[in-house]
């Protein structure tokens, strides 16, 4: 299946549809919102260098050169292969400036600026450009100018600080959530600033770091510290704030409880058939419940162990509990659920057939997005991107002469 379609596109266009994206980034989050921009319509052109961006020689998946992590998250674009450090790199930059609503940057302050891809000079070609910087730790302070990437951020934005079992290492998510994170905020703030220019014709800087956006998923965490001083230490797949609400072991796999509020913690009890845990004083409220968490997490975890965690879901779910087993990777991909939501689909390879990707998680009833290109080789549309520039053969050929471009496919 590919993504996308339906009878909704046959009669309503794409809503990003004529909006045109110049991708520059090479940290993950810039290229995956690129990528959920292209989702939905937009015209997204990958520049990379002539050999092509770090990422594509992640692993070698597909072949060296061909990383699974690159075409997971460099679908829906076309390629273009520039060497900005020549004039004719910069030439052709500045016409594709020119015909663009957004251009994504990811680099640090100064390598941006040296290669002039600055907002200053980006601006200065188009004026109602919407411009996004998106960089490690802002792009001022003290950590502006350092390398940065997602485990880093995740150490210093404190998840790494929230995560683990308790007296054991730091852990750090397993997926690249800060640069996940980024991309989305990145996809928000720019479609804000479109409709800002809408509006009033005007462009803008957007700014989105890693950093900023680790610490704003903290935002349950922060005020109540500041408020009471009590600090937040990890808990392992538990809440600070909410039991009991983490992983049990049942007698066969591990699976998860959470209940959020009162009402689910009654419905355990009820399920669990233990009204001495309800009548309980130490357990009476949430509030009780996180004072005296290991007394309530050892009664649950005896009760949990009798049992296959089959048997638990099936029960607990009869009672409105939320509950799930845990899944690995290799099971999320078959979870009935997941493939209900049709989270897990392909995109077409002119070399490697049907390649599997995580499908857009925004569900859409009149727009839902497009059939996607496949992650596209080094410079592959460069010629084509050219022509629709304007320029003509020989004049493509002089650039190519002079290393400033290249093509593939």
């Amino acid at each position: 299946m590919l993504l996308g379609g339906g009878d909704a596109m046959d009669q309503t266009p794409s809503p990003l549809s004529g909006v045109r994206v110049i991708d520059l980034s090479q940290v993950a989050a810039g290229p995956y919102a690129a990528t959920l921009l292209g989702d939905f319509g937009a015209e997204v052109i990958k520049v990379e260098p002539l050999g092509g961006e770090p990422f594509r020689k992640t692993d070698e998946a597909y072949g060296p050169g061909n990383s699974g992590y690159f075409f997971g998250i460099n679908r829906s674009k076309r390629a273009m292969a520039l060497d900005l450090k020549s004039a004719g790199g910069q030439e052709v930059l500045a016409s594709l400036v020119k015909t663009a609503d957004f251009v994504l940057v990811s680099m640090r302050p100064k390598a941006a600026k040296n290669l002039g891809v600055d907002y200053e000079s980006l601006s200065a070609l188009k004026p109602d450009i919407i411009y996004c910087s998106i960089t490690a730790f802002g792009e001022s302070g003290p950590r502006a100018a350092d390398p940065g990437m997602d485990i880093l951020v995740q150490a210093m934005g404190g998840l790494m600080g929230t995560t683990g079992e308790p007296g054991r290492m730091p852990v750090k998510v397993g997926s690249p959530v800060s640069d996940f994170a980024t991309s989305y905020l990145v996809c928000f703030a720019l479609l804000a600033a479109l409709r800002v220019r809408d509006r009033s014709g005007t462009g803008q800087k957007v700014s989105v770091s890693l950093l900023d956006a680790t610490v704003g998923m903290l935002a349950n965490y922060v005020t109540p510290y500041l408020r009471t001083g009590v600090k937040i230490r990890p808990v392992g797949s538990g809440h600070n704030q909410v039991v009991p609400y983490q992983a049990f072991m049942a007698s066969d796999r591990w699976l998860v409880v959470a209940c959020l509020h009162q009402g689910f913690w009654e419905k355990l009890c009820g399920a669990l058939e233990r009204p001495d845990l309800l009548g309980d004083e130490r357990f009476s409220s949430n509030t009780q419940r996180v004072k005296n968490r290991e007394a309530l997490v050892a009664e649950l975890s005896e009760v949990f162990s009798t049992r296959r965690a089959g048997e638990w879901e099936q029960l607990l779910r009869e009672h409105d509990v939320p509950v799930g087993q845990i899944n690995r990777l290799e099971d999320v991909i078959t979870d009935p659920q997941v493939v209900h939501n049709g989270m897990v689909t392909s995109v077409e390879h002119p070399d490697f057939g049907a390649v599997p990707v995580v499908a857009n998680p925004v569900k859409m009833s009149k727009t839902p997005p497009v059939e996607s290109r496949y992650a596209p080789y080094v410079g592959e549309h460069t010629v084509e991107i050219l022509h629709s520039l304007g320029y003509d053969d020989a004049r493509i050929e002089r650039l190519r002469e002079d290393n400033a471009i290249s093509w593939g496919g």
